[in-house]
């Protein structure tokens, strides 16, 4: 096997975490949109028409979905720095794995028991996640897709603190 030059190898390290800077840039518009949209309940994007919706959403819908997939899957990628890093968000994302579920139910049926809605057309949008009914694939694909995000914000934050 042919050893890469050493500028190649670190300019792949480099774009290792410039595609991490990018997918939290994008999860962060995601999540603004998301939550402006449950807020305002438009159906589109509460910042952007219709038309230019697409234009934003198209990229940031590609980085959420396929960058995180490939940086968590990317070794070759990844320094020993950014492989230390891995292994803690790792270990991070299965702690959260563990005790979010159980948090977000917690917490849910404290607000929704708190707020006394017994009627489930008077539930809160905060709520509705519990009172809906939600397919398998829509359910695997969020799931996914909110595991992925964790992973990168948590190696963000990991990374902040280590800068530090």
């Amino acid at each position: 096997m042919q050893k890469l030059s050493k500028p190649t190898r670190e300019l792949r390290y480099r774009a290792y975490f410039w595609l991490m800077d990018i997918s939290l840039v994008a999860i962060a518009i995601g999540a603004v949109d998301f939550f402006a949209d449950q807020y305002f309940a438009t159906g589109f994007s509460a910042f952007l028409p219709p038309p230019w919706v697409y234009v934003v959403a198209l990229p940031v819908l590609f980085v959420n979905f396929v960058v995180p997939m490939f940086l968590i899957c990317a070794r070759f990628m990844r320094d020993e720095y950014a492989e230390g890093l891995w292994l803690r968000t790792s270990v991070v994302l299965a702690y959260a794995t563990a005790a979010l579920p159980l948090i977000f139910f917690i917490l849910a049926w404290g607000w929704y028991f708190a707020t006394g809605h017994t009627d489930a057309k008077l539930v809160h949008w905060s709520l509705r996640w519990m009172a809906d009914e939600v397919q398998w694939g829509r359910a695997i694909m969020l799931v996914w897709l909110a595991y992925m995000m964790l992973f990168v914000v948590i190696f963000q934050i990991l990374r902040w603190r280590d800068s530090r």
